[in-house]
């Protein structure tokens, strides 16, 4: 196992409160994490691949077996995918009777990768630099980037450990944030979609949370998009499940509850039309990040 990187929670108050962030565009203080996949391969210290069948498990009705694979999970250093210094790709294949290591198949492939255990943290700015698959266009893909409760696997499973999604789309033209929590998760009535007037949700995008310990504010391209509050979740009776650890995770599902909520498909794959598995089948669907960063955010909103 590689080095455990966990800032513990009064730890890493105490570094959040001490070191407030710098202006729009300046080199951020005291950076708790960042990549910007400029390497030749994954940054392992970093990150951990999933296996569905071996270390995960399918959840929401998703099409897709995750495999670590340079099929699936590639950098790209070609400049004309528009990155800094080279980008993430998160790959889907179509590969039809494709079989897990549980036994289980599946007709399609894709790549889901995390920090737990590697990269941990409580409170903070965490941010990403993402290009939306296929012109942001095909009904029933599903990126995300998001962070659960580093506590999932110890005393706390999901939903109590803590959901935090920073940026999720399902082939619509807009994106969404939204919190899962004890007594609100799946149809969470805590959730933001986001439009693009005047901008192309198919371009490079910064979506981020500021994380703080009365609440979290999101942003796409520095402009807020959606708050919430400690005390609006506490006002219900509901759980704050937001003062421990968080881990970072970006994957690209196929199909599932989300994009069938949407879509209403339910052939020939739940939640994924015919149309988007031509598009996968051409090998030209991709998920694309330049950089994730996590910095100090201010001790509480203002």
């Amino acid at each position: 196992m590689a080095p455990r990187r966990l800032l513990a929670a009064d730890a890493a108050h105490a570094l959040l409160a001490s070191a407030p962030l710098s202006e729009a565009g300046a080199t951020p203080r005291a950076e708790v994490f960042f990549d910007d996949f400029s390497g030749s391969e994954l940054d392992r210290s970093k990150w951990t691949v999933e296996v569905t069948g071996e270390n995960f498990g399918t959840v929401n009705q998703e099409q897709q077996a995750y495999v670590d694979s340079p099929d699936t999970i590639y950098l790209d250093q070609d400049p004309s995918t528009g990155a800094s210094n080279g980008a993430l790709a998160l790959h889907p294949r179509f590969e039809p009777g494709h079989q897990a290591p549980d036994g289980q198949t599946y007709d399609f492939i894709s790549g889901r990768i995390k920090t737990q255990d590697k990269v941990e943290f409580t409170y903070g700015r965490y941010s990403a630099r993402l290009k939306l698959p296929e012109n942001a266009t095909a009904s029933g893909l599903w990126p995300a980037w998001w962070s659960l409760g580093s506590n999932i696997d110890a005393g706390k499973p999901w939903p109590e450990c803590g959901e935090i999604d920073v940026m999720e789309h399902v082939g619509e033209p807009w994106t969404s944030s939204a919190l899962h929590g004890p007594e609100y998760h799946g149809d969470t009535p805590f959730t933001r979609r986001q439009n693009f007037e005047a901008k192309d949700p198919a371009d490079w995008h910064v979506y981020e949370v500021d994380w703080a310990p009365n609440g979290l504010t999101f942003f796409v391209d520095d402009t807020e998009t959606y708050r919430v509050t400690k005390q609006e979740i506490e006002s219900k009776g509901w759980t704050w499940a937001y003062d421990d650890p968080q881990f970072l995770i970006l994957n690209f599902a196929l199909g599932g509850g989300y994009p069938n909520g949407v879509n209403g498909v339910t052939e020939p794959y739940f939640g994924l039309p015919q149309s988007t598995v031509d598009r996968i089948a051409t090998g030209n669907v991709r998920y694309l990040i330049d950089w994730v960063r996590v910095v100090p955010v201010a001790d509480a909103l203002s």
